[in-house]
This record gives C-alpha cells, sequence and structure tokens, in this order.
C-alpha cells in the first residue's frame, strides 16, 4: 500500500513552469533502532496551503533522500511511512541558504497502527479493511515465478483445485483485474489466472461480501488483481532472471520500464514463463451393473511444454490536479503443447483380463488476447467529489487443435490391429467490451453518495469439429460437430449512502446502505444441430452493512448483500471433451443462474504485537450449481452441471498474525464451512451435507541482515461433494530471499512442495459405480532467480512471487 499512497500524492503534486533560482533538500530517515527506513515518504508543502504538493521522493535502500530543483521559499517538509507516527517541519531556502542539509530524521514507532507489527522489521503479509483484506505480494515470497493461481494458494479464504479452478468460501468469486472484468486470462467469466504471471502482480485484495457498488456477479465474493505499475519520477525500472527445475526444467524473466514527468507517465513491462511440466494421474472404478467391465483401471501420463508472456503499456497524462487521463494497453499469449497417454484395462469381478487399450492424444493451444482500456478522472473543487469514466476492450483468439489415436493392446500390452484416429479442434472468438461511469459526492461532513453505471458486453463464438478416420479418410462426425454461439449484455445502475458518525477519520460508527439494478440479455444457440436457449432476467440487489469502532480502533462489522452467480461459457458450452473417452465432460445449456441472500458479522483485534480477525457467515442459495456423474451401460461416465435446489452454507475464519520476536512473524488462517443442499431431486444420489476445511501457516524469518526466510504450510482437509469426496491436500514450501548490491539486486532461493506431498484426487459413487481417482503433478521444484533494479522502489517488488506450484 505504500507505493499506491505515495502515488495518489503524486498525482496531484502542481509544479511551477517558469524558470527561477532553484535549491535542494537532501537528509536521511532512520528509526529510534537508528535502522534506515527503506521507501518513506518524503514530500513538501507550501507553507499557506497544505493541500500544495510541490514535490516528492521515496528514500532508498540507506534511507537517504534528495528533494532537487526546489523554488526558493518557505515550505513545510513531510516524513511518513506505515507503522511510523507523521513527522513535519517547517524549511526555508533562500539565495543564502539554497541547498538545505537536514540530517538525520528520526520517525518514532507508532504502537497505535492497526498493523503495528509491520514495524518490527516486517512489513505485514495480511492488511484488514473496512471491506475485506489485502494480501501483498512481495511477501509472500516462496511463490516466487509462477501465476496468479499460485499466489492464491496462500491467500485468506481461497482454495485452488486440481484444474486450477478458485473458490472463496465454497463458491467462485468474481475476478477483477485491477478494478474491472478484464478480457486478460478468458474472456469467459472463468478467468484463468494460469495465464497471469505472478510477477506482475502488487497486491490481491479479497471483498468477501462486497456491496451495491460492486457486479452483481459476486456470489462467492470479489479477488482483485492489482498489477504492478511504477509512478517514480524520472526514468526507471527493474529487471528479472530466474531458473531452476522439477522433474524439467523452468525459465522465467520480467522487465520493468518507466519515465514519470510533471504530467506525463509511460509505462512498459514484459513478463514471461517457460517450463515443461509432467502429470500422473490414476483412475480406478466398479461398474456394477457391467459384468464383462467390472473394474476400469487408468493409468494417465502428461507432458506440458507451457509458455506464458505479457506485455503491457500505460501513458498517463495529468495536465492539471483536477484532470487525469490514462490509456492502457496489454497482450498476453499463452501456448501449451500437451502430450498426453491414458491405458485403460477391463476385468471381471473376479479379475479376469477382458480388454486393454492405449488412448494417445497430442494437444496444441494458441491462446492470443488484447485489451485496450481508457480512463478518465475528474476532481472538484471538494478532492473527494469525483467523476470517473472507463472504457475497456478485450478481444480473444483461441486455437485448440488435438490429435487422437487409440490403440488395442492385448493383456501382454502387444498391439492388436490399427489404431483408431481422430482429429478435433476447439476455435474460440471472443470480445468483452465493459463501460461505466462513476460518481461520488459528499454531503457535508457526514456522508457520501456513490452512483453510476456500468455495462459490459460479452460475444463469444465457438467452431468445434470432432472427425474419425473410415476407409483411410477422416470423416466429420455430424453428432458432435457445431458452431456455438454466445451474446450476453449486461446493464447495471447504483446507488449507495455512506455515512459514519463522528469524525470522519476517526469514526465511531459507520454504515452504508446500496441498491444495484441489473438488467441481463443472454442468448446461445448452435447452428448445425440446433439448441437454442434465452435467458433474460432483471434483479435487485439490496446491500447494507454497519461498523463499529472501539476507542482502540478495533472494528466489529455487520453485513448483508443479496449476489449472483451466472454460469460461465464452460457450464454453458454443449460439446463434449473426450480426451478421455471413457470420462468425458460437457456443459448444460438449461442452467439457471444461482441467487444468494449473504449475511456476515466479522471482528478485527490489534494488539502490540499482532492482529486477530474473526468472521462469521451464513449464504442462502437458490438454484444451486453442482457437478454429476453418471456411467451408460457402455461403461461412459459423463459429468455435467446441475441445478440442485436451494441450499444453504454456513462457517467460521480466523487469521491470526503475531510478531513474538523481532526476527520472526506469523500469519495462521483456519476456516471451516457448511453446505447444506435442502431441496433437490430425490431421484438423485447426492450428499444433503457438505464440509469443508482447511489451514495456512506462514511464517516469516530475519535471519540476518537482509536475508529472508519463508516456511509456509498448506493444509485442506476432506471435502464432502455432491456424490462422494475430495482427498485432503497438504503441502509445505520454502522461500528465501537475501538483499545484494547496496539494496539495488535480490537473489531469491526457493523450494516448493518440500517432501512432493500435494496431489489432489476425489472419490464418488453413484447406484451402479464407485471411481476413484489421484492426480499429482511435478510439484517439487527447486528455483533460483536474480533482479536488478535502477532508480526505482521496486526493489522489493520485481522479486515476488515467481515460481509455479500446481
Amino acid at each position: 500500500m505504500v507505493r499506491i499512497i505515495f502515488c495518489l500524492f503524486l498525482f496531484i503534486i502542481h509544479l511551477s513552469a517558469y524558470a527561477q533560482e532553484t535549491g535542494s533538500i537532501t537528509g536521511k530517515v532512520l528509526d529510534s533502532e537508528s535502522t534506515p527506513v527503506e521507501f518513506a515518504n518524503v514530500f513538501i508543502t507550501s507553507k499557506n496551503d497544505s493541500t500544495n504538493i510541490v514535490s516528492g521522493t521515496i528514500t532508498d535502500s540507506t534511507g537517504s533522500f534528495a528533494l532537487t530543483n526546489l523554488p526558493l521559499g518557505e515550505y513545510v517538509i513531510h516524513f511518513q511511512f506505515i507503522g511510523f507516527v507523521k513527522q513535519k517541519q517547517p524549511v526555508s531556502l533562500s539565495a543564502e541558504n539554497k541547498n538545505l542539509k537536514l540530517g538525520n530524521i528520526v520517525l518514532a514507532f507508532d504502537i497505535t497502527d492497526l498493523n503495528s507489527v509491520e514495524v518490527t522489521a516486517f512489513r505485514n503479509l495480511i492488511q484488514k479493511t473496512e471491506e475485506g483484506i489485502v494480501v501483498r505480494a512481495s511477501e509472500n515470497i516462496t511463490q516466487i515465478g509462477g501465476t496468479a493461481a499460485d499466489l492464491l494458494k496462500n491467500m485468506p479464504g481461497v482454495l485452488v483445485g486440481a484444474e486450477g479452478e478458485i473458490t472463496l468460501r465454497g463458491k467462485s468469486p468474481l475476478i477483477l483485474i485491477n478494478g474491472r472484468v478484464s478480457g486478460i486470462g478468458g474472456v469467459d467469466r472463468v478467468t484463468n489466472l494460469e495465464q497471469i504471471p505472478a510477477s506482475s502482480i502488487e497486491r490481491i485484495e479479497i471483498i468477501t461480501n462486497p456491496s451495491a457498488k460492486y457486479d452483481a456477479d459476486a456470489e462467492g465474493g470479489i479477488i482483485n488483481i492489482i498489477l504492478k505499475q511504477n509512478a517514480d519520477w524520472g526514468t526507471n525500472g527493474a529487471v528479472a532472471l530466474g531458473g531452476g527445475f522439477g522433474d524439467r526444467y523452468r525459465i522465467n524473466g520480467s522487465l520493468l520500464l518507466n519515465h514519470r514527468t510533471s504530467k506525463w507517465n509511460f509505462g512498459l513491462a514484459y513478463d514471461n514463463w517457460f517450463t515443461t511440466r509432467t502429470r500422473q494421474q490414476d483412475g480406478d472404478r466398479i461398474n456394477y451393473n457391467l459384468p464383462n467391465e467390472y473394474f476400469l483401471t487408468q493409468r494417465r501420463s502428461d507432458e506440458r511444454i507451457v509458455q506464458t508472456q505479457t506485455a503491457r503499456f500505460n501513458i498517463d497524462y495529468t495536465p492539471n490536479k483536477k484532470n487525469s487521463f490514462r490509456l492502457e494497453g496489454v497482450w498476453l499469449f499463452d501456448g501449451e503443447d500437451n502430450r498426453e497417454t491414458v491405458i485403460s484395462t477391463t476385468e471381471t469381478a473376479t479379475y479376469d483380463f477382458t480388454g486393454k487399450n492405449d488412448r494417445f492424444a497430442n494437444e496444441i493451444r494458441r491462446f492470443h488476447t488484447g485489451e485496450l482500456l481508457l480512463n478518465y478522472t475528474r476532481k472538484f473543487k471538494n478532492p473527494e467529489q469525483t467523476l470517473t469514466f472507463n472504457a475497456s476492450s478485450a478481444i480473444e483468439y483461441n486455437r485448440e487443435n488435438t490429435d487422437l489415436s487409440t490403440q488395442t493392446l492385448s493383456e501382454q500390452n502387444i498391439p492388436i490391429g490399427n489404431p483408431f484416429l481422430q482429429k478435433t479442434h476447439n476455435y474460440e472468438d471472443a470480445n468483452l467490451t465493459n463501460f461505466s461511469v462513476d460518481y461520488v459526492h459528499p454531503i457535508k461532513e457526514k456522508g457520501m453518495i456513490e452512483t453510476g453505471y456500468k455495462g459490459i458486453l460479452r460475444f463469444i463464438d465457438v467452431d468445434f469439429l470432432r472427425s474419425d478416420q473410415l476407409g483411410g479418410n477422416f470423416v466429420t462426425d455430424s453428432i458432435n460437430t457445431d458452431l456455438f454461439k454466445f451474446n450476453e449484455q449486461i446493464h447495471a445502475a447504483y446507488l449507495q449512502y455512506t455515512g459514519w458518525i463522528g469524525d470522519k477519520q476517526d469514526p465511531k460508527w459507520k454504515y452504508n446502505a446500496g441498491i444495484r439494478a441489473e438488467q441481463v440479455f443472454n442468448e446461445g444457440n448452435t447452428i448445425l444441430n440446433p439448441i437454442e436457449f434465452t435467458n433474460d432476467y432483471f434483479n435487485l440487489f439490496p446491500s447494507a452493512s454497519l461498523i463499529y469502532y472501539t476507542p482502540k480502533r478495533n472494528m466489529l462489522k455487520l453485513s448483508y448483500s443479496r449476489r449472483i452467480n451466472r454460469p460461465s461459457l464452460g457450464r454453458y458450452n454443449p460439446f463434449t471433451d473426450i480426451t478421455d473417452s471413457l470420462n468425458i465432460y460437457s456443459g448444460n445449456p438449461n442452467l439457471r443462474p444461482e441467487l444468494a441472500h449473504s449475511v456476515e458479522l466479522s471482528y478485527n483485534h490489534s494488539f502490540k504485537k499482532g492482529s486477530f480477525t474473526t468472521s462469521a457467515f451464513y449464504r442462502q442459495t437458490s438454484n444451486i450449481i453442482l457437478p454429476y456423474t453418471v456411467v451408460d451401460s457402455n461403461g461412459v461416465g459423463f459429468t455435467q452441471p446441475q441445478n440442485f435446489g436451494n441450499a444453504s452454507t454456513y462457517g467460521l475464519e480466523a487469521i491470526f498474525t503475531y510478531n513474538p520476536f523481532k526476527f520472526w512473524s506469523i500469519n495462521l488462517n483456519v476456516s471451516g464451512y457448511e453446505l447444506r443442499i435442502e431441496e433437490t431431486d430425490p431421484t438423485l444420489n447426492i450428499q444433503l451435507s457438505q464440509f469443508t476445511g482447511y489451514a495456512k501457516l506462514i511464517n516469516n524469518f530475519h535471519v540476518w541482515k537482509n536475508g529472508k526466510l519463508q516456511i509456509t504450510g498448506n493444509y485442506t482437509s476432506p471435502i464432502a461433494i455432491p456424490q462422494g469426496e475430495q482427498n485432503e491436500v497438504y503441502f509445505i514450501d520454502l522461500g528465501f530471499q537475501q538483499r545484494i548490491m547496496k539494496g539495488q539486486g535480490r537473489l531469491a532461493l526457493t523450494v516448493t512442495d518440500i517432501f512432493d506431498t500435494q496431489q489432489s484426487g476425489y472419490r464418488i459413487s453413484d447406484t451402479n459405480f464407485e471411481f476413484d481417482r489421484t492426480r499429482k503433478v511435478d510439484t517439487r521444484a527447486v528455483m533460483l532467480i536474480f533482479a536488478y533494479t535502477f532508480r526505482s522502489e521496486f526493489k522489493e517488488k520485481l522479486l515476488e512471487n515467481k515460481f509455479k506450484n500446481e
């Protein structure tokens, strides 16, 4: 948050444009233990107008700062940093004293700071806010080198599934990039976080019960991923290179460049990640009604060559302190070459061999996304009165081609006959456009009104083809070949009032109430084998919250909101995935969206060496969507999402931070919740009560000067699902980081899944089958990374989260 706060100051800087005699101010900022304070904000204001910031900078690794080219005159210089008491003093630059040397400026620790744990040699990993929590990417050094999905594995309340699916308190959250619905990572609602390098992330904001000003499609809450951008004066940047190995190689790199003047800011960023990953998957199924295929044993192995590249640019123009413009562009490329082999064996109930085949799939996937964003912000005489306009458009070009070969084998693995050849392609072209207008108007000194409009337009065309080799030629399978078109419009308007009792900066009570109205138009259809659906609906989404602050600034909050969960394209798409021909998956065009009422009661308590946050939450959901599997008379398992009626979810969550010693800090997150299905089809064999629990422990150590060690442990209990149970998951990661080259360089070493224990799986059953599957990816890996910065505050921030760990 330090960089963000500083950016806000710099955005309102007003520099004199006329030529005159200038001077400078230099000094060094230390804490009460004579330790340099790095990244402290230093800025000067006019003596007669404290809102007019004349110039500013950030201290370097030695605590030193320099303010240059200052017009002569009377000023007030300010020093501030999270965890310290703010300090200011008058200064004067004259012709006789143009170069002022202040010497050492000592900042006192602020023991009343909400995050006082930061001042004892650690910056707090998790920060509690009025809306949720903020997690700093820079403090997660065990995940150096991977993707946003890897980083989320250490986030409170978040679970990352075996296939990269993200859930927050049991439901899919709304994923935002820089506060907006973005096409980066996928134009569909399910953002592919495997495509976003963790090295590009500044912080992650988690909002568990969002208010009416946020998109309603957030039944599980909101995860807002804030990407890095530099805002230092002048020309500056950073570069990082890393390499390592698991079962195969790992390589990645990052580059950041920035140039800032009084009115303009230009930025460039590039990230890449190249690797080869391996995966083993074992599946065992009992088919009670198939005597010749009573036991099905499957052994699957994959090798994936993966490459991800992202490039970003931004141009910011601030002609004056009331107006600012921003143009941002992003390009993303994701490529995978996946070679997958599945050997399936069938036996009778007495273990007599009845059949075997080897199915090989060679899948080539290329994914391109380009996105442009335009932002305009207008400030008025009252700086809290703002008008903001945002418009963005993303275009996706996705191509996936798969060659399949199925070879029948004898019990001794001798090929029988010729292989059966198939081809599939899945081509997707999509566009996602957002435009919004937001207005904030303060009401005297006791309240604030927020209102706005947002439109989301989503267009997706999918071309799916399947062909089989017959008589030496490939013949199109007309039943499983089609074109699928999906169009959606969401138009929303909101109005929200926030008020407080007491001083605005230090209220005793704070409350808000809001309403969001959304009209949705969506339709989908297939062309060759006609399937059509239309689902237009209008909903109102109210929200309210009440916050009480104790005299010691602890916080008690009660909140309510109504939310919706709209099915993603993958859940609508009727095409079947036949990579494993005995276990196939399809979407369901007949799905209805979920609607939910959510209530949360939370309490945050801070003490001298840490903090404690606990939350109790309840959610009542209609039309709940869950996957369901059946096995047909041919022994083929078919999984499809379905609506299961009404359900309720209730649970508890706790986040504990503690700094027992100056060299050691602890972050512990524990959560548990239960889902109860209240109404469903009595012919479906499902569990009506499903429990989930997990714990995440992060230990940080300052082992010596400029050296940090982090050890994290993750445990997820067995999770009840509609037809069975997901297996428990547990692993331990280690990361080490050392400052070198006078703080300009960083050297990091990470070891993920030290004991090679991280694997996933599930066991499900129905009236005619039992199925047990485990999945193991090469999660144990070692990586070494070097980062170097020049004239930049990115010393801590580039060498973050650079190691992929599935």
